[in-house]
């Protein structure tokens, strides 16, 4: 059952294009990915919220969401090279 919560997490996050942080929530996976932290591809800091992120940007499909005015320009110059960074999780030192 655990197997099926932790996939339904991580589909529901995908289907919302954010990187989440991992939780290891039994809760309903749209409860879980609602209440996720977000985490800004560029530097991996978590972001509370998408009100709370200073920029957005879509990129093949899914949203990222960024921490501060300098990570979103970063992503701009290369975000297939920073959302391949990100899913190993490495991230840039700002």
């Amino acid at each position: 059952m655990k197997t099926v919560t932790m996939i339904g997490i991580a589909l529901a996050v995908l289907a919302n294009g954010a990187i989440a942080a991992p939780s290891s929530s039994t809760k309903p996976a749209s409860a879980a990915a609602k209440t996720a932290a977000l985490i800004c591809p560029v530097t991996g800091t978590k972001i509370a919220s998408a009100a709370k992120a200073y920029a957005h940007e879509t990129y093949k499909g899914k949203t990222y969401y960024f921490c501060c005015p300098e990570c979103k320009p970063r992503f701009d110059k290369t975000p297939a090279k920073i959302v391949a960074n990100a899913a190993k999780g490495k991230y840039e030192k700002m």
